[in-house]
């Protein structure tokens, strides 16, 4: 019982310290990063882009941090809060909002260090993913109380995951393809990361139902939280870069080659059961319910990743670049999704020194919709900037239903 609330604790402090799978420049374009990417970071965008061109990483100073959810604004807290009610049409406006469950998503990655020598790279990040989801149904039975029978609860729209690793990855790109001279060169790249697994948290099993009969009220919720801790895994990536015509860039990547963290140190099952029969009203003075918590040791298991397939575009003019990038993957989990998104980027350079970072992306039904905003200095051989995102609110405000920071600092060589 003890170590149930005290992951559910540990898991909403990270999401206030960190919080997307990317460091901190990539956020402000809203992730059109791919055929941005250079020196260190193309080690995890694309690795094609590696090329004489050399930069050093510094710790922590190339970080982004997000924290969104589907639902919940400030804004509609306020409302009702002012009012000192909650109307039918509020309610019903909330359930809207909710579409199904609430899902919450916590992304984060830091820099350790990295450096490019010629076109080969090595950098290394922490990362960290969190995501929840609570069902509707829960919701409506606080809003309205049991309106209907029986209430069944799935894992489908309740479940909890939370994974942290770091990873040592060497890359090496701009490998000519050998093509005829009536092709436009193609650059081809690899990646490969050595993953270090922190902690992996999930849903391994729940039900729940609930129901009110003549017979009372009827209470029944059942979960099972896999826990592990220290693993290693592996993962690579193959990227290819070309610019079929003259200021414009297009590539491919294939991300999580062999992805997979293998949990070997801590591995545990936290198993949680509350049952109530027949209860009544005049029940709920005495000891109405039974609860039981016990943890077991689990069985081996692996975290796997996804493959994901990102493809992107970059338009360069001397003043203005404007990138374009769609990802997929043929799987959902903690890190990936198998619902495709878009998302779109540009630079304004009215000044040489001092690029303006714009992006955007229309999100998708399991991530709401987000702009982005950042100022940089350039100041060879320096690169440095921060910026912010914004979810479902053109402006961080009240309306505002997800956050995001990001930072960057580089030397180039």
């Amino acid at each position: 019982m003890k170590k149930l609330p005290l992951i559910l604790i540990c898991l909403a402090v990270l999401s206030g310290l960190t919080a997307g799978s990317n460091t901190g420049l990539p956020l402000l374009y809203s992730d059109s990063y791919m055929m941005r990417a250079n020196g260190s970071e193309a080690n995890y965008w694309n690795p094609a882009l590696l090329t004489e061109t050399g930069d050093v990483w510094l710790p922590a100073l190339n970080s982004g941090i997000f924290i969104a959810n589907n639902a919940f604004d400030l804004d509609f807290y306020n409302y009702i809060m002012k009012k000192g009610f909650i109307s039918e049409a509020d309610k019903q406006n909330l359930l809207n909002m909710i579409d199904g469950s609430v899902r919450l998503s916590v992304s984060g990655q830091s820099s350790v260090i990295g450096f490019t020598l010629g076109n080969v790279a090595l950098s290394s990040s922490v990362h960290y993913h969190a995501k929840a989801a609570l069902s509707e149904q829960y919701l409506k039975l606080l809003l309205y109380g049991n309106e209907e029978e029986h209430y069944e609860f799935s894992e489908k729209h309740n479940h909890l995951a939370s994974l942290s690793f770091a990873d040592i990855t060497v890359g090496m790109g701009d490998i000519r393809l050998p093509l005829p001279e009536s092709v436009p060169p193609i650059k081809l790249g690899w990646s490969a990361s050595a993953l270090i697994g922190i902690e992996d948290i999930h849903t391994a099993n729940y039900s729940g139902t609930f129901s009110s009969t003549i017979d009372g009220l009827s209470l029944h919720q059942n979960l099972t939280l896999r826990t592990g801790g220290g693993g290693i895994g592996f993962k690579g990536m193959l990227g290819l870069a070309s610019e079929p015509v003259k200021n414009l860039q297009v590539g491919i990547t294939m991300d999580n080659i062999f992805g997979e963290i293998r949990w070997g140190l801590v591995r545990e099952n936290l198993h949680y059961r509350f049952d109530a029969d027949s209860v009544y009203v005049a029940d709920l003075q005495e000891d109405f319910y039974t609860s039981e918590n016990w943890t077991d040791k689990a069985d081996a298991f692996s975290t796997k990743l996804p493959l994901e397939f990102r493809f992107g575009a970059l338009y360069k003019t001397k003043q203005i670049n404007l990138s374009a990038d769609y990802v997929i993957a043929t799987d959902e989990s903690i890190l990936t999704s198998n619902v495709g998104r878009l998302s779109i980027g540009a630079e304004l350079v009215p000044i040489p020194v001092l690029p303006i970072h714009l992006g955007w992306s229309p999100g998708s039904k399991t991530l709401p919709w987000r702009i982005s905003y950042g100022l940089g200095i350039r100041l060879k051989p320096l690169e440095f900037g921060l910026g912010i995102q914004s979810f479902e609110s053109v402006l961080p405000s009240y309306k505002t239903k997800g956050l995001a920071l990001g930072t960057y600092f580089r030397f180039w060589m």
